[in-house]
């Protein structure tokens, strides 16, 4: 529309305005984003139309007036109102781009819908007040002229229409007493640690009773509340009246159901997984049957046999299988064609011994997939098992997460050992300190001596090797030389317990300080001075004489502490075998008072100890 009439008539007045207020003129200047084209006249702003803000949780209506403009009296005459926008920006960033509200009305109503989105936009849902400032345009037209009125800046503080999330919540019931379950907090969910508004979602995993498992839920104000007063209103329930047993719904205050609307889900779940949503108030309860031992079935051996005789237990953690769900195992592939397996639980593999072979797990997909979800195959469309093609790897890494039933297949190609010829040995790749990967996947793990420069060989010769270029993460005192060549160099000599990841590019040293016994015999204390072990340089091992150890267990721990010890590669406990010592191995019962630790496998594969 023209523009030019209207502004001629307001030249005069613009041009006072601009030598009066000198923040107005700056506006387009410092702000590029704004437009242009407005015009300033005397007397007509925008205000707030409250100083304490708006809460847009109180709202009711679709729109909420923001703003009010004063002076609407002085535009030309015949001139009216026919639109206000607003470029918003957070008071304590207003550098960045604005977001632009169009006014519902000319009276500076705005809605509510967008408000509440500017906030989400740059605070997220939490319900604080928050502050931003509004640059004000309005438009104004007569007879098809049209004119651009900058109104100027205004705070506004508005508070984002959120449900109030706490910190905590607890499962009231279930497996506990109700009364103690709520007093104590006995069962919380798990979070993420970020802010609730930004992160509503917690979880929780808990055995399921015998029976049918019935419960509630809480947070510290309800908990607080049954303990204090007896109030047992606050709790959470579902809202789906005679709906205990539905696996997903929205939760309310009991205060605000028909009944209590405790939740229930029917005997049979070893263990139950509750989700919330507390930005939406709404609730997932899945049954979770995960079992203490799974086994790899075929592979490399027979599939009825492995299953039979269980031959290849899967690993675990020492947590509890709700707390870890993870189950992995490393195994060689088959040598020049196809390996195929499935795996299954102790009630799978004894099924099979009476015949029946539907209980084990199977792919989803499709078979050579490396990643994806499984489901027991009476659940599939036939057998479904898994397939690592010939020449992907001499070991094959498999890892089921029995919580969401899925899994991950990784062809593995590194080699079982890394050496360390070095400065402080020689240089002899022949004699040097070996580092072992037991899954086979980079990640190496052992105990060498280090000073000055060293690097790492793949073989027990020259022919490939990792340097410095191979490593982006070290400790402070590993280095470079300043540059002198690829070698590593350690400014700091000693023995070394190394976790060199060379998938990674990453190097961990611990320096060893000490080593000593420990066991039942001194009441298993790391510390134990009495029972300090001396090092050998020359023959690079630990020695002790007149040591107290029992037959009912003792280990190896360094630094006195635990976080480094060595005990036996065996499954009994206490073990006889002591040619082959492992990172948290079991305890040894052989005793002697001569004891010799060779930690550095120079020559040997494994790390073992003598007893005399």
């Amino acid at each position: 529309m023209k523009k030019l009439a209207f502004y001629m008539s307001l030249i005069v007045t613009g041009l006072l305005m601009a030598a009066c207020n000198e923040d107005f003129k700056d506006w387009a200047v410092q702000k590029t984003y704004l437009p242009e084209d407005a015009i300033t006249i005397p007397g007509f702003t925008a205000s707030a139309i409250s100083s304490e803000g708006i809460d847009l949780n109180a709202v009711t209506d679709e729109n909420v007036q923001l703003i009010s403009l004063k002076g609407s009296n002085e535009l030309p005459k015949g001139y009216l109102l026919t639109g206000v926008r607003a470029y918003v920006v957070p008071a304590d960033d207003t550098t960045v781009e604005p977001v632009i509200l169009q006014a519902a009305s000319a009276e500076g109503f705005f809605s509510v819908s967008d408000l509440q989105e500017t906030v989400v936009k740059f605070y997220g849902p939490r319900p604080t007040p928050r502050t931003f400032v509004a640059h004000v345009f309005a438009d104004a037209i007569k007879d098809g002229q049209s004119a651009l009125i900058d109104a100027g800046e205004v705070n506004i503080i508005l508070t984002p229409i959120a449900p109030e999330i706490a910190e905590n919540y607890y499962i009231v019931g279930g497996p506990n007493d109700w009364q103690q379950s709520a007093v104590n907090k006995t069962l919380k969910f798990n979070h993420s640690g970020k802010d609730v508004y930004e992160d509503p979602v917690f979880t929780v995993v808990f055995p399921a009773s015998a029976d049918a498992t019935w419960f509630a839920i809480g947070d510290d104000e309800a908990c607080e509340a049954i303990a204090n007063d007896g109030d047992w209103s606050k709790l959470f329930g579902t809202t789906k009246g005679n709906g205990n047993t539905d696996a997903e719904g929205t939760l309310d205050r009991r205060f605000n159901l028909s009944d209590d609307g405790s939740f229930c889900v029917p005997a049979g779940a070893k263990f139950i997984k509750v989700t919330l949503n507390m930005m939406d108030r709404t609730y997932k309860i899945e049954s979770v049957n995960i079992s203490e031992n799974y086994y790899l079935v075929g592979g490399p051996n027979d599939w009825e046999q492995s299953a039979v005789n269980k031959m290849v237990k899967m690993n675990h953690s020492d947590k509890s299988v709700v707390d870890d769900p993870i189950f992995s195992i490393v195994f060689p592939a088959k040598e020049g064609e196809d390996t195929w397996f499935a795996f299954g639980d102790d009630e799978a593999c004894e099924a099979i011994a009476a015949g029946t072979w539907n209980k084990l797990f199977g792919t989803k997909g499709d078979s050579k997939d490396l990643k994806g979800s499984f489901d027991f195959r009476y659940n599939l469309d036939g057998d479904h098992s898994f397939c690592v093609p010939a020449g992907s790897g001499k070991y094959i890494k498999f890892q089921v997460n029995m919580l969401t039933f899925e899994y991950e297949i990784t062809p593995l190609n590194y080699q079982e050992f890394i050496y360390i010829p070095g400065n402080a040995q020689g240089w002899s790749p022949e004699s040097a300190a070996a580092l072992r990967s037991p899954n086979f996947d980079g990640v190496y793990t052992g105990y060498a001596v280090l000073d000055g420069g060293f690097k790492f060989t793949k073989q027990r010769n020259w022919n490939a090797e990792y340097n410095w270029n191979d490593f982006t993460s070290v400790p402070s005192f590993i280095n470079n030389g300043a540059g002198t060549d690829t070698n590593l160099y350690c400014d700091a000599p000693g023995l070394y317990y190394l976790v060199v990841d060379v998938a990674a590019g990453k190097i961990e040293a611990t320096k060893i300080t000490n080593m000593n016994l420990v066991g039942d015999f001194n009441g298993w204390n790391p510390g134990d001075a009495a029972q300090q072990m001396t090092w050998d340089a020359e023959n690079l091992c630990f020695t002790i004489t007149g040591a107290g150890v029992n037959a009912n267990g003792w280990k190896f721990t360094a630094n006195n502490d635990w976080a480094i010890n060595l005990g036996s590669n065996d499954s009994a406990e206490p073990s006889t075998v002591i040619n082959d010592l492992v990172g948290n191995g079991k305890n040894i019962g052989v005793v002697g008072t001569t004891i010799k630790l060779y930690p550095c496998r120079t020559n040997s594969d494994k790390i073992y100890c003598t007893v005399e």
